[in-house]
């Protein structure tokens, strides 16, 4: 009898160990049927006795599971076959993709939510977009990009900003940027604005190998200047506009000749302000300007002025330029 009392002292019985561990006696079984957690010896009764070896693999077995490792790691794992850091990292990034996944459903049932997409053929095009993978993502917007470009003589900045980072979703993206990547996909998957985007980037390929009036041609392929004369625009006319310039201001003509240059000719003057002009008349479309919107979310940038406005602001100033020497 004493030695029976020793030996309870460091084996236990299934039965002692599903209460020392808390794991139910069939799952402590099966771990020990097929190899991962073996027994020390069996009682004079044939019952599976497991030493402190035994009890101490048992809880890493616990432990791992609980994380969420499969039967299959728990087994290389204990077998040093691979080490735990290696398979929670594996674990880590198959977590962060869930959870990417779970907050654009999110996104989802918050627009559903919101009212104003219940339509079934909405609903059912925003959840396969919540179901898109990161790198589905990114072709989605690699497959915009070809169309926009197919066949057009574009310049490498241009091609670069239609399918670059722009367009990604953040690792870690607030409800605001799911809810803009949600539109931006919609967006840029509508064959209405993929013709849009194509004819503005056709208006860039053309702009891109031609002079304007009064600049010198260069040798080789020319910059795009329709994208960097874009970018000028929102520094300055954009910030001019948000700081309540005038345009018939001494300090807009400084906004001008920043933008032109200050040696810009009447001829130069008069060409943007025909080509602003003649885009005021055509009348801008509001889904390049959403489109605009949309990126400056998800890079949490502060939002774009209105090219409308800009426009506006620029024939005016220039009207007034024009006008200041006959007053």
């Amino acid at each position: 009898m004493d030695g029976r009392q020793g030996a309870a002292a460091v084996l236990l019985t299934i039965g002692e160990l599903a209460r020392r561990t808390g794991l139910p006696v069939r799952t402590i079984r099966y771990w020990s049927e097929v190899g991962v957690v073996p027994e020390a010896t069996r009682s004079a009764g044939g019952h599976r006795l497991y030493d402190a070896a035994g009890v101490a693999r048992l809880e890493l077995v616990a432990t791992l599971r609980e994380l969420g490792f499969g039967h299959a790691e728990v087994r290389r794992v204990l077998d040093r076959e691979s080490t735990v850091a290696a398979v929670a990292a594996t674990h880590v990034a198959a977590l962060d993709t869930q959870i990417a996944t779970l907050r654009l459903r999110r996104a989802v049932l918050s627009a559903i939510a919101a009212g104003d997409r219940e339509e079934p053929g909405n609903m059912d095009r925003l959840n396969r977009m919540a179901r898109l993978s990161a790198q589905e993502r990114q072709q989605m917007i690699e497959d915009f990009a070809a169309r926009a470009c197919a066949g057009l003589d574009v310049g490498p900045e241009l091609r670069d900003r239609l399918r670059g980072d722009v367009h990604r979703l953040p690792d870690d993206p607030t409800q605001e940027q799911l809810e803009a990547w949600l539109e931006l996909s919609e967006l840029v998957s509508d064959p209405g604005f993929q013709q849009l985007t194509r004819r503005a980037v056709q208006q860039s390929a053309t702009t891109r190998t031609e002079a304007e009036p009064g600049a010198r041609r260069e040798a080789g392929p020319q910059p795009d200047r329709h994208s960097r004369f874009a970018e000028n625009l929102e520094r300055t006319v954009g910030a001019a506009l948000r700081e309540g310039v005038a345009p018939d201001s001494p300090r807009a003509a400084a906004v001008v000749d920043h933008l032109l240059g200050a040696g810009s000719g009447p001829e130069r003057r008069a060409a943007v302000r025909a080509r602003v002009g003649g885009v005021l008349e055509a009348g801008l479309d509001g889904r390049l300007e959403r489109y605009r919107q949309l990126l400056a979310v998800l890079q949490d940038q502060q939002p774009p002025t209105s090219r409308a406005a800009v426009y506006t602001w620029l024939v005016e100033a220039l009207d007034s330029a024009e006008a200041a020497p006959r007053r």
